[in-house]
């Protein structure tokens, strides 16, 4: 008997405005395995980040219509679940790391209170066993002099430090699902190695499943197993990061290949970089057919008529595009890592 997955998505759609008219997610369906990562990846505006708040059921009541087939988190559904339900899961078993950390941490508390919190919501700890854990993941996020960074606030820290305390937050209470939503966009990409290589540490610790938010495809080769591609508020291809940078089957994600930078030195990229002509289409005004039919070097008529159903391209690895590309992978620039 196959085991079921840690998280299963099916048919997920979010949408807003008045009757939930707006859909800025529709028909995004995804499994993720414990001690996995899903990379989502896409361009600013593609309904990534909906996607998340929706699965950690943070939309504001009344804010948003969300729905789905499936919505199972450890074989708790969590559609049946209310805010007071949520509230519990949220820090315990799931959690997420936002983009920017001074947006998300209090600036009137110290860094020890906020971290201490967690553990005496989620975990009934006592003061003294919640302060000995925060100094443990303070140590472990890396957080140098710990033990007078409890007492520092948010404004204190540099942002390199702030996004680690942010890491440190979601994961103090140990939870099994971690969301991360562009958490090293903002840091140099000194600080963003160390970030990846804690993430990564962490999750070969506690066997964390994660999904991370991203629209920089080397992030995605570092870390990924898995790559879920989002376009105008849909998934349009899914598979292993190796089959999908080897042989890239939907014309967005070779154009998002194509438009990606390998720094070398001496020369500023390997190969001509190209841009995706055009730009995201307005969620009420999408194209007939295939959402990305206007920016698609490779349309056809075809795709003007209808919206393309999944197709098969290889074992685990998936499309939803009318004319499947052969040979997208033809020069690109960038490589997976062996």
């Amino acid at each position: 008997m196959t085991e079921a997955p840690f998280l299963s998505i099916r048919d997920l759609a979010v949408g807003f405005g008045p009757g939930g008219a707006i859909r800025a997610v529709r028909d995004v369906s995804f499994d993720l395995d414990a001690g996995k990562t899903l990379c989502l990846v896409g361009e600013s505006g593609s309904g990534k980040s909906v996607t998340a708040t929706s699965i950690m059921g943070l939309h504001k009541p009344g804010s948003a219509a969300v729905s789905a087939a499936t919505m199972r988190l450890d074989g708790i559904n969590l559609l049946d679940c209310d805010e007071k339900e949520l509230s519990r899961l949220r820090g315990s078993l799931m959690a997420m790391i936002f983009q920017d950390p001074m947006s998300s941490l209090n600036p009137a508390l110290t860094i020890g209170f906020q971290l201490r919190e967690a553990l005496l919501l989620h975990e009934k700890m006592s003061t003294r066993a919640a302060n000995a854990r925060v100094m443990e993941v303070l140590q472990r996020v890396r957080i140098p002099d710990a033990t007078s960074r409890v007492s520092a606030y948010p404004h204190q820290l540099s942002g390199g430090m702030r996004q680690r305390i942010m890491i440190a937050m979601a994961l103090i209470c140990r939870p099994r699902l971690l969301i991360a939503d562009e958490p090293t966009t903002a840091l140099d990409v000194t600080v963003q190695a160390q970030i990846l290589w804690l993430l990564s540490e962490l999750q070969r610790e506690f066997g964390t499943a994660i999904i991370f938010i991203t629209h920089d495809l080397g992030v995605v080769a570092e870390i990924a197993d898995d790559v879920a591609v989002m376009y105008a508020g849909s998934l349009v291809e899914r598979g292993p990061v190796r089959t999908i940078f080897e042989n890239p089957s939907h014309g967005y994600t070779a154009g998002l290949l194509r438009a990606t930078a390998e720094f070398v030195p001496g020369e500023l990229s390997r190969g001509r970089l190209e841009e995706i002509p055009g730009n995201v289409p307005s969620f009420s005004m999408l194209p007939k057919g295939c959402s990305f039919v206007d920016r698609c070097r490779f349309a056809a008529e075809s795709c003007h008529l209808r919206t393309p159903d999944w197709r098969e391209v290889a074992n685990g690895h998936v499309t939803r595009c009318d004319q499947p590309l052969a040979n997208a992978a033809a020069n690109l620039p960038l490589e997976v890592p062996a």
